[in-house]
């Protein structure tokens, strides 16, 4: 169906647009405006709507694949709807296709060259066939998929419902994969009037398409749509319009509303295995870690796409999926969410807990007060201990996504591979390995020899050339996404406040006299210098579209 997915933007700049074959299931991911919404709507103007659709921002083409003639000529045999009684017959040559409620003649041979040339005469091709079979499933209409439909003439049934209850097999997969999500049986309930209904039962239905006795009961008994969450109403009206009909094209803008993070990941599963197994093509775009994880991890093929929009800049990557993979099975990149920051403009690792509430109050407060020194949409991650920072770092850099290590000045006493480590990991050339450590070496000796530098005042105890060489250290490593505190520890910060320097309590002091109040007169406001420049600095750096440390 779809071969090839153009955009016309790129990983960065200098880059070719991307160009990719999309697999069953592709997913948009990023921060808040950063396209994806705007590019699924792209997607489906140029599948059902190529001639009033306004011009793509994002979306240069979509590619399609050829059928054969004998394709061409059965996808006509079994597209050509019989006139109803008042409805004229098509003229010579033409038949009539069936678009939702109307039907309109097409010109049979012009039909069959559409579907063997749809480049070539996509407008025919888009508008006689695949907008036949491309759902779009925005938010508000989840939850209308699921309201009462009519039941028509099941001899040729055309709504979603409709054509659940004429289709055993589908049903039947269908209250499965509902069944496997939320513990309740979907049924539809043909017995009031014209209309159907869904139903949730605790058992399975024996027989929705009769009205035995047996079958009454069963949908006196079960839940009706009113009595379920609204979680459970998107879910279930996701998979409806999957199951029933046939959608080759499927788009998804934020799969996740409404839904509990457990079933965000089982939709997304759930989406992936029906596309893989049924030929399908969707494009979702989410802000779930859980949804993405899901997909992943479906044993499907998936492509998972991160755009971005900063400084009217846009880029378009394609995220690894074994990167991905490490990122949802490594217990320790897991449990510190990690995979959040997809869905963040950057990323700030730091070395513990107390660092990153430390350091993301700091830029709250920064952007409270609209200084231009805070970091908007970035997410503060802590590592164990500085030894994984650059286990979280790395694998974040390989997806783009910029990512800075704010760390105390005792790194530099890491020596050897736990040196290299941070310098791979912050995608350091590794022509350049070798001479950082010879300078890491002797500026450590140089504070070594100051005895406790970390809590008596970092580079500060230094002078002359000894000084310059670990400022213009850390200064490089700065250029590279590593922010080292220069004047030693985090609790080195605001020393202002008299805050007693211990680890078990000096969070907790500091936060006090910081005050929570913003009326009050005590209340700590950003300031010049200190940790304000520092995280300021760290701004800069993930702000900045040229920035080193991020592979191209």
């Amino acid at each position: 169906m779809i071969t090839q997915l153009r955009l016309k933007t790129a990983s960065s700049l200098g880059q070719p647009p991307l160009v990719v074959e999309p697999p069953p299931v592709t997913i948009f991911v990023g921060p808040n405006n950063s396209g994806k919404s705007q590019l699924l709507r792209e997607i489906f103007n140029f599948c059902s709507q190529p001639v009033n659709a306004p011009p793509a921002l994002i979306l240069d083409a979509l590619i399609f694949a050829r059928m054969s003639p004998e394709a061409a000529q059965a996808d006509l045999d079994v597209t050509k709807a019989t006139p109803t009684p008042s409805e004229p017959a098509p003229p010579e040559g033409y038949f009539r296709i069936e678009h939702g409620r109307v039907s309109h003649p097409v010109l049979a041979s012009q039909y069959i060259e559409c579907l063997q040339q749809p480049n070539t005469h996509r407008v025919q091709f888009t508008s006689w066939y695949l907008s036949r079979f491309t759902v779009n499933l925005d938010g508000p209409g989840r939850i209308a998929l699921v309201n009462p439909s009519e039941r028509g003439d099941l001899k040729r049934p055309k709504l979603p419902l409709a054509q659940l209850l004429t289709n055993d097999d589908k049903r039947s997969a269908l209250r499965k994969a509902i069944h496997d999500a939320i513990g309740l049986y979907f049924a539809i309930d043909a017995s009031n009037g014209n209309l159907l209904q869904i139903r949730f039962g605790s058992t399975p239905p024996t027989d929705e398409r009769s009205y035995k006795d047996v079958t009454l009961d069963y949908m006196r008994a079960a839940r009706g749509i009113d009595a379920v969450s609204d979680g459970v109403k998107a879910y279930t009206g996701i998979l409806v319009q999957l199951y029933a009909g046939d959608p080759k094209v499927i788009i998804i803008d934020e799969p996740e509303a409404f839904l509990h993070p457990s079933l965000a990941s089982k939709l997304g599963k759930e989406i992936s295995a029906m596309a893989a197994a049924e030929g399908k093509k969707v494009f979702a775009a989410t802000h779930s870690p859980e949804f993405v994880m899901g997909a992943v991890l479906s044993n499907t093929p998936v492509n998972i796409i991160r755009l971005t929009y900063e400084n009217d800049v846009g880029t378009a990557r394609l995220l690894p999926s074994a990167e991905l993979v490490k990122l949802m099975q490594d217990p320790l990149l897991r449990s510190v969410g990690v995979l959040a920051g997809l869905f963040y403009n950057g990323v700030v690792v730091t070395e513990a807990d107390a660092d990153r509430s430390f350091y993301r109050e700091i830029n709250e407060r920064l952007l409270a007060a609209g200084d231009s020194r805070g970091i908007p949409h970035v997410l503060f991650l802590n590592a164990d201990n500085v030894q994984t920072i650059a286990r979280i770092v790395q694998p974040l850099r390989k997806l783009g996504i910029p990512c800075a290590a704010a760390v105390d000045i005792d790194i530099i006493g890491n020596g050897g591979q736990e040196w290299t480590r941070h310098l791979e990991a912050c995608n350091v050339p590794a022509l350049e390995h070798q001479a950082f450590s010879d300078w890491r070496s002797k500026v450590f000796e140089s504070l070594k020899s100051k005895g406790d530098f970390k809590t008596c005042g970092g580079t500060k105890l230094l002078s002359g050339p000894d000084h310059e060489a670990a400022e213009n250290l850390f200064d490089d490593l700065a250029r590279y996404g590593l922010f080292v505190v220069r004047r030693g520890e985090l609790e080195a910060w605001l020393s202002n406040l008299d805050v007693p320097r211990s680890k078990n309590s000096w969070l907790r002091s500091i936060f006090e006299r910081m005050g929570a109040d913003p009326s009050s007169s005590n209340y700590v406001r950003p300031a010049a210098g200190d940790v304000w420049d520092f995280m300021g600095e760290v701004g800069k750096w993930l702000a900045d579209s040229n920035r080193h440390g991020i592979p191209k």
